[in-house]
């Protein structure tokens, strides 16, 4: 019995921070690295920025930037608190649409796909969310590895309500098992 579904890629866009990298500057304008703003906690004053030349995330505190890069910072607060309070589970749904019998072989047909649960940690609501997904899977796996075949979609969510579940159902991907009786050999013994 073969039937293949795989999920390759599940990309998803969500409220982000400026992905752009950019230069990080001392106070004093005197030392800068460039780096990418990926995390920021407003309680503790904290910033967390990926170094473009190690792609390593750094975390130091906020003063240490000059002004121009503490307004970027606080600017973007909002969608690093949001990006950092969400959940994303994946789970597989495969459901049968029939099946077809003939004295040497069995054929099933499935509806495959997925569905996305996310879920909002935050104690606020998260409004105007876009979920972008591509689900990649092969077609014609039957006899060799096949062609891989994208599905994409996108899904717009007009809010995340705080400590409730949004579905997205992901399905239309045709899957399809063949199970073929083969010949059986035995032998007699005993044990």
């Amino acid at each position: 019995m073969k039937r293949t579904l795989s999920l390759l890629a599940l990309l998803t866009t969500i409220a982000s921070a400026d992905v752009e990298w950019r230069a990080f500057e001392n106070v004093e304008k005197t030392k800068s690295f460039t780096g990418r703003l990926v995390g920021y906690d407003s309680t503790k004053a904290l910033v967390t920025v990926q170094k473009k030349s190690t792609m390593r995330p750094v975390t130091f505190k906020l003063a240490l930037l000059s002004e121009e890069n503490r307004k970027f910072v606080e600017a973007r607060s909002m969608e690093l608190e949001a990006a950092g309070g969400l959940r994303m589970m994946f789970y597989e749904t495969v459901t049968k649409t029939d099946s077809k019998r003939t004295a040497t072989t069995r054929t099933s047909n499935y509806n495959g796909g997925f569905r996305i649960e996310i879920r909002n940690y935050l104690r606020r609501m998260i409004e105007d969310v876009e979920v972008d997904y591509i689900v990649i899977y092969r077609k014609d796996s039957t006899s060799g590895n096949g062609s891989l075949t994208p599905l994409k979609g996108s899904r717009n969510l007009t809010a995340l309500v705080p400590s409730l579940n949004e579905n997205i159902l992901v399905d239309g991907i045709p899957l399809k098992s063949y199970y073929k009786a083969g010949t059986v050999s035995a032998s007699g013994g005993s044990t």
